[in-house]
């Protein structure tokens, strides 16, 4: 008892000043600290997509009236042909990788099978090769009608379209690889070979045929309401297109209006066009040490 008694009075001494200080020091311990959302895990905000070729216009461009008949066209073209030849210059298979016009490319194939060349050689000794071979033409179409035509302004909400790569003349073989794409064992590039596989007996012929094709392009419209370029969107066929763009070039149009004032802006259209082939002439052949069996750059 006596050990208890003279411990107690210690501990009090010890411990009431402590709990005289716990309110105090409850008072300045800092607040919870508030819980920040992580970084990565907080949603972008959502911009509004706006097609940049949208404006906010009091009237957009537009034709007046109908629009205008086609003319006959008659154009000049090359139609370029990737052609698989034996060591005895015959021809097992044939590739037109950008016809000026479907149908001509579609009659090449066909044909190809029957040609002959003399063939080409490596070290003095005829090869197998991919050749490449240029025929000149002229072309004539002809007793066009517009059988589908919308032209209308690119709206706020359009997707983006991808446009038609376009290169002139036949430039658009540079993009091809030298070599054989995939390889075939046996067969030489027409690049890697020291004489070309020359034409000897290449008959080709077409016949006049009803024809259907559409364009799909971004019209841009002066303050002035002429046009001023058709951009293709996606595929198209070079001479068609050609032919909308000089046809373009006479439609009556009123330009689009923003601020009291007229203004350049973008159409869009949509057309399908039913024509005859009326004709095709060889102006001229030859081969090309290019190859164009492969997949093109971009």
């Amino acid at each position: 008892m006596a050990f208890a008694g003279s411990r107690f009075p210690r501990l009090c001494v010890l411990f009431v000043p402590a709990l005289l200080l716990a309110p105090a020091l409850f008072a300045q311990a800092p607040a919870p600290l508030e819980t920040i959302p992580d970084p990565a895990r907080i949603p972008a905000a959502v911009v509004p997509f706006v097609n940049p070729l949208w404006q906010e216009l009091e009237a957009p461009a537009a034709l007046k009236g109908p629009p205008p008949k086609l003319k006959d066209l008659e154009a000049a073209s090359t139609l370029i042909v990737g052609v698989r030849i034996d060591e005895a210059g015959k021809v097992s298979e044939a590739v037109v990788p950008e016809p000026p016009i479907r149908v001509l490319g579609a009659a090449v194939q066909a044909q190809a099978p029957r040609w002959t060349f003399k063939p080409a050689k490596k070290d003095g000794q005829p090869v197998r090769c991919w050749g490449t071979y240029g025929v000149d033409v002229e072309v004539e179409l002809e007793d066009a009608v517009w059988s589908t035509f919308q032209l209308v302004p690119v709206g706020k909400d359009d997707p983006l379209p991808i446009l038609a790569r376009e290169l002139p003349g036949d430039t658009w073989i540079s993009r091809y690889p030298s070599a054989l794409e995939p390889p075939e064992p046996g067969v030489l590039s027409v690049e890697e070979v020291d004489f070309l596989p020359m034409p000897d007996k290449v008959p080709l012929k077409f016949e006049s045929t009803r024809l259907k094709s559409r364009v799909l392009a971004l019209v841009e419209v002066t303050g002035l309401g002429s046009v001023k370029r058709v951009v293709p969107v996606g595929p198209q066929e070079p001479l068609v297109l050609r032919w909308v763009r000089e046809s373009a070039k006479g439609w009556p149009l009123t330009a689009a209006r923003k601020g009291g004032a007229p203004v350049s802006s973008w159409l869009a259209l949509d057309a399908t066009i039913e024509y005859s082939l009326g004709s095709v002439k060889e102006r001229g052949k030859r081969s090309i040490k290019k190859n164009i069996r492969g997949v093109p750059l971009p």
